[in-house]
């Protein structure tokens, strides 16, 4: 599929978005610094864990952006397969540690609910990605792909929604404070992810796909076998 101008400028602008306000989070944690932690701890182990969850994180959107650049697939397909690897391997520890930070929440059911529940969708985003990719079903693999990141991505529209939230209802604090965190937390992946499917269906990414299984069945194996003899 060519791509246009529209759509290189779109992705390159989204793509520095993605990494700037990434980065721009990640900050916070560089100094190693518990006080500048955004969400309250239980101690250091929880800190450690959430140091670690962020890190990966943030290396798993760095790499998934270079994912969709076409050119770097079409032209240098080692380099598109050695930044999946990198993603894969950020992604898939980062989701578990995702798993068990939410568990850790101060903030009860209303924080760990939702973060829960994009974390398994992570790992199970990338697990089936890398399958796909191992199988060389490269249709496939494009549209876990896409679903993959779209989870990635809520770690950046999250914090999106929570400013737009936010300036909705300024000075808002306690139960109010953690609505907006809430919300903006479920919001920050289920339209991601009704965007990702809308674009997967909006590009044709499904008909693509081949309709008919990999392997031949018993019917068709027979009807080559006799085509052969004939």
């Amino acid at each position: 599929m060519k791509t246009s101008w529209g759509y290189a400028a779109w992705l390159a602008v989204s793509g520095l978005v993605c990494v700037a306000i990434t980065i721009f989070a990640a900050s916070a944690y560089v100094g190693l610094d518990m006080s500048q932690a955004r969400p309250p701890l239980h101690g250091p182990v929880h800190y450690g864990l959430l140091v670690a969850h962020i890190f990966t994180g943030t290396v798993a959107v760095l790499a998934g952006v270079s994912q969709f650049w076409p050119r770097l697939r079409g032209r240098h397909p080692r380099v598109h397969r050695a930044m999946g690897r990198v993603y894969f391997a950020a992604v898939l520890p980062s989701s578990v540690l995702g798993v068990v930070c939410a568990q850790l929440s101060l903030a009860g059911l209303a924080s760990s609910a939702p973060l829960t529940v994009l974390s398994v969708l992570w790992f199970v985003t990338a697990l089936y990605g890398l399958k796909t990719a191992r199988r060389r079903q490269f249709g496939e693999h494009r549209i876990w792909m896409i679903r993959g990141f779209a989870l990635t991505g809520a770690a950046v529209t999250g914090r999106l929604w929570g400013l737009a939230l936010g300036s909705l209802m300024p000075g808002s604090d306690g139960a109010d404070g953690l609505l907006i965190f809430a919300t903006a937390n479920w919001l920050s992946f289920v339209v991601n992810l009704l965007v990702a499917e809308w674009w997967i269906q909006s590009r044709g990414y499904t008909r693509t796909l081949p309709s008919v299984a990999l392997k031949p069945s018993i019917s068709s194996r027979s009807a080559q076998s006799s085509a052969s003899v004939a």
